[in-house]
């Protein structure tokens, strides 16, 4: 479980960034109770579609109420598994580049050793993703991600690919394919 709590932890901060309260989170357990709180969160939950890459493992869990799509990677290196996970809430009116702007900036306040990489915009089965490169540490683990924050009907679907510093480009084809996979059902 804790291992879970680790992974999620990126794209809580995400989220509980965009629930305009005056303290954010600081530590993992009040990025999870703060996302769990918001009426927001899990907006999208249940409502989308990806696809698996080939030899992962997918678990759909929930972690304190917030809802999850964890994708493993076929092998664990140092304990960790790197993962593509898919979480999801409401944007609460906030344009794509205001959301994801805010969300920037607050992980550059509370993530350990938060630094933002390439930032790029893509159009995405004809709709505009926003995709941000960065790396960051947590309980001692230097680690390296890439996230997309997909809107769909003021919903936000971010997903990241979360793997041991160095090793983002070994997973770089499979986040592509989820993140091009990506459908509302």
């Amino acid at each position: 479980m804790k291992h879970l709590c680790l992974l999620l932890t990126t794209g809580l901060f995400v989220l509980a960034a965009c629930q305009n309260n005056t303290k954010s989170p600081k530590t993992e357990q009040e990025a999870f109770e703060q996302a769990a709180k918001s009426p927001g969160i899990n907006a999208g939950a249940e409502k989308f579609t990806v696809t698996t890459p080939e030899g992962w493992q997918r678990l759909d869990t929930a972690l304190n109420d917030v809802k999850a799509t964890f994708l493993f990677a076929p092998a664990s290196r140092d304990g960790f598994r790197s993962n593509i996970n898919v979480v999801t809430e409401s944007m609460r009116g906030a344009s794509l580049d205001e959301y994801f702007e805010k969300n920037v900036a607050v992980m550059g306040q509370y993530m350990q050793n938060f630094s933002a990489g390439t930032k790029s915009e893509k159009e995405i089965n004809g709709g505009k993703v926003k995709i941000l490169e960065y790396s960051h540490s947590q309980n001692g683990l230097d680690m390296d991600v890439t996230m997309a924050v997909i809107p769909k009907n003021g919903i936000a679907y971010v997903i990241t690919v979360t793997a041991p510093k160095g090793q983002r480009a070994k997973y770089q084809q499979q986040f592509e394919e989820v993140v091009k996979s990506f459908t509302i059902s």
